[in-house]
């Protein structure tokens, strides 16, 4: 509580304030969603959309995963954004190797990034683990597969985390 005078105090009471002007309401920014035509899915390169088994340097880029090269071309025939989403973008050298390898395999001229953005729909990546959103659970599958590379709070899968010796 602050510490007023007695003059401070019938100031407050009996002084006419100006009344503080109402901030301009905000226009309400639309959320982006699937209709949306700067929505994107993002496409990881190597090991997802390109086969890769080891780091040969930013000219190399394995031959296409059949699968994905397929779904691909099915989104941006029913009219979805694409763009490849791969640290190879991380440095500019390393976006044409990328835009040359899409033309050779008869991929479409799709953007080459390395940032999200809030337009992005989704990610198909082979190293992402999907979260429960809001939680910081990992949603994890029967599958040996989908279990994360990195370590797991023991909440999260106390079978594969035993105490430590």
């Amino acid at each position: 509580m602050q510490n007023l005078t007695m003059s401070g105090f019938l100031k407050s009471i009996f002084c006419k304030k100006e009344k503080a002007k109402a901030p301009a309401p905000r226009k309400k920014k639309k959320e982006p969603h699937e209709g949306d035509q700067d929505v994107w899915i993002g496409v990881d390169l190597d090991g997802t959309l390109a086969y890769f088994d080891s780091w040969q340097g930013l000219e190399h880029i394995g031959k296409p995963v059949p699968t994905m090269a397929k779904r691909v071309h099915h989104w941006i025939e029913q009219g979805h954004k694409v763009k490849i989403l791969t640290a190879r973008a991380s440095v500019p050298e390393g976006i044409p190797p990328v835009e040359r390898w899409l033309k050779k395999h008869k991929l479409p001229a799709l953007e080459v990034t390395n940032a999200k953005d809030f337009y992005m729909l989704e990610l198909w990546d082979d190293r992402a683990v999907q979260i429960i959103p809001n939680m910081g659970k990992p949603v994890i599958s029967p599958s040996v597969l989908s279990l994360p590379r990195a370590p797991l709070l023991e909440i999260h899968a106390p079978e594969r985390i035993g105490p430590q010796a």
